[in-house]
């Protein structure tokens, strides 16, 4: 190119001035190509991946996935209704008073075996309060009695093998008055 330059009776300086910004033409269109030649390669290597790929392996595979996510989903549908109705069956026994923590573990566990439908509107079990009330008059031993415990108005001691017929009477809480 050079030689074609001092064919046409051009200076030295200017000749290199052309030469300088050719060079920087030519180094611009190589970066070209070669970013050209980078993209067509990762475009093929992407094309051979895609040829490369087992479709149903692809399909069973987001079958897989979606499956997990279904059951998960239900999953946690399941754990979110057991929990309101843990809650709403604890409250339905809040103010029930029983014998005993077993008593009230059966009476729960027969409670949940009858499976009683919860009513949204009304805010309670269907049939509960009715079946709870048949149940307080067969099993009473389950419940604590609603009558309070007698209480003694004094300590009571033993009566003494020396003690008077008044004394023994005083122990058992009976008063002289009494006494015919």
């Amino acid at each position: 190119m050079r030689e074609f330059l001092k064919g046409l009776e051009l200076d030295d300086e200017t000749i290199d001035t052309i030469m300088a910004e050719h060079g920087k033409l030519v180094t611009k269109d190589k970066e070209k190509i070669t970013e050209l030649t980078k993209q067509i390669n990762d475009a093929n290597s992407e094309i051979k991946s895609y040829k490369d790929m087992d479709i149903d392996s692809i399909k069973k595979s987001a079958e897989d996935w979606k499956t997990k996510y279904e059951e998960m989903e239900a999953n946690q549908k399941a754990d979110k209704e057991k929990s309101i109705r843990e809650e709403r069956t604890n409250a339905f026994f809040n103010d029930v008073k029983f014998a005993s923590n077993a008593a009230k573990e059966g009476v729960i566990a027969e409670f949940n075996k009858k499976d009683f439908k919860y009513d949204e509107d009304a805010q309670k079990f269907q049939g509960a309060s009715e079946w709870l009330e048949d149940l307080k008059k067969n099993d009473t031993g389950a419940f604590a009695s609603e009558v309070a415990n007698p209480k003694f108005t004094t300590n009571p001691t033993a009566p003494k093998s020396d003690s008077s017929m008044d004394e023994l009477k005083e122990a058992m809480g009976l008063s002289n008055e009494q006494k015919k």
